[in-house]
């Protein structure tokens, strides 16, 4: 019997226009009352999620950054946060510089970019078609100098976003092959996410799970996005939602409906023989 539902948000709870759907709201709150753990995980700064978890009311808690924080908003506890040191900044940065792209920082308070458009634009440059408007934000400051934040402390992720695809990918991989300690995942497909070489959706629910004495083989895991493979990887039944990334469909144990097709209830409905 499965007993831990791991899940990302965007591109897979959430529809197309960034609103948690009441059949979502509805199933996990039955999981819930069945003794059935829900953990959201997102590549977002916990506390952008906190519109969702309020909506749920299930206090549950949720994981942040691609795994680099656990923590519970409703009981005050901060399970752990895994922070890039001052050195992998920096190299992070010089890439950036080589490839004359800006990019955002993030802390477990704050995000750092040195980019009107990225201040302006906030995360509606990656979440587009989103009309949710959300209660909680973190404080976005634009800085001349980006290097200088390489000094703040909880950096959790660094973050580029560009619409040119195949440049974005070009980044992820020279940061994947020169900064062995950094790991750059596309979250988005306009985006990717960089945090330690460590962390990661799956390890992050692996390590929340052994908290509860839930086995790997208990979990169930929903994904669309490279930052999602980790999960659906570690996961005793790993799911992949019909609008995933094509290397999420290739390693996923199931394929089920898209976000917009509320594809992560209806499966859960049947796994679990709810009405």
């Amino acid at each position: 019997m499965y007993k831990l539902i791991a899940t990302d948000c965007d591109g897979t709870i959430l529809d197309p226009e960034g609103f948690l759907p009441q059949e979502i709201i509805r199933v996990f709150r039955k999981l819930n009352d069945m003794g059935i753990h829900i953990l959201p995980v997102t590549g977002r700064n916990d506390i952008i999620a906190r519109d969702y978890l309020d909506e749920l009311g299930i206090g549950c808690p949720v994981i942040g950054c691609n795994g680099a924080t656990l923590v519970n908003f409703y009981t005050g506890e901060r399970f752990f946060t895994k922070a890039i040191d001052r050195e992998n900044v920096i190299k992070f940065l010089d890439i950036c510089k080589r490839f004359e792209t800006p990019c955002k920082i993030f802390t477990t308070e704050k995000q750092y970019t040195n980019s009107r458009t990225l201040y302006e634009g906030g995360i509606n440059l990656i979440t587009v078609g989103y009309k949710k408007k959300m209660k909680y934000s973190i404080e976005t400051m634009l800085v001349e100098d980006i290097y200088s934040v390489a000094d703040e402390e909880n950096i959790i992720k660094c973050v580029v976003v560009n619409n040119d695809v195949d440049f974005v990918l070009r980044i992820r991989d020279a940061i994947n092959k020169e900064i062995p300690t950094l790991k750059a995942v596309q979250s988005n497909w306009n985006c990717i996410d960089v945090n330690r070489k460590d962390v990661s959706k799956g390890a992050a629910v692996l390590e929340y799970a052994k908290m509860l004495g839930i086995r790997s083989e208990e979990i169930i895991a929903f994904g669309d996005s490279e930052n999602d493979l980790s999960m659906i990887e570690a996961a005793g039944l790993g799911i992949a939602v019909g609008n995933a990334h094509i290397c999420l469909k290739n390693k996923a144990d199931l394929v089920c409906g898209t976000n917009g097709e509320i594809g992560v209830a209806k499966v859960l409905k049947e796994i679990f023989n709810i009405a």
